[in-house]
């Protein structure tokens, strides 16, 4: 499958929640398909990169995104990185309201934010490296 799947679920699933199990589940289709989708990039742009290893792809990810040191490329890393703190927050903070960035959220004002966020990153990401990920796509990632 193509990881912009996932993104086009969230966006699809975001019109229409209305529980905070919903708006959670946004949440994580919306950093999965944007996850895959900067891997994906990353490595049709650096082929000869290592492969990130299957127990930290999520943090090496953010970490190879930083170390490229182009303004572009900390853009991408900065807005991957605040939605995996999202998902990281609507997956494990089970209340009905957590602080994220200093202010007091709920499961739909979160998922809002991240709908924005994932936007951003999405552009981002088109400017990085246009053009979508294919189909099936390898991220290089050690087993």
């Amino acid at each position: 499958m193509r990881p912009l799947d996932f993104y086009n679920l969230g966006l699809n699933l975001a019109g229409q929640a209305s529980t905070d199990a919903e708006y959670r589940n946004v949440i994580g289709r919306l950093y999965y398909g944007l996850h895959h989708e900067a891997c994906c990039r990353y490595f049709r742009e650096h082929p000869s990169a290592p492969a990130i290893g299957s127990g930290s792809r999520h943090r090496q990810l953010i970490q190879r995104y930083r170390r490229l040191g182009d303004g572009g490329a900390r853009r991408v890393q900065n807005l991957l990185r605040q939605l995996s703190q999202m998902r990281n927050i609507s997956d494990y903070e089970l209340t009905n309201s957590f602080r994220y960035r200093r202010r007091m959220q709920s499961p739909a004002s979160l998922m809002t934010i991240a709908v924005s966020v994932a936007a951003q990153l999405l552009a981002e990401l088109e400017s990085f490296s246009p053009g979508e990920a294919a189909d099936g796509c390898p991220c290089m990632v050690q087993r």
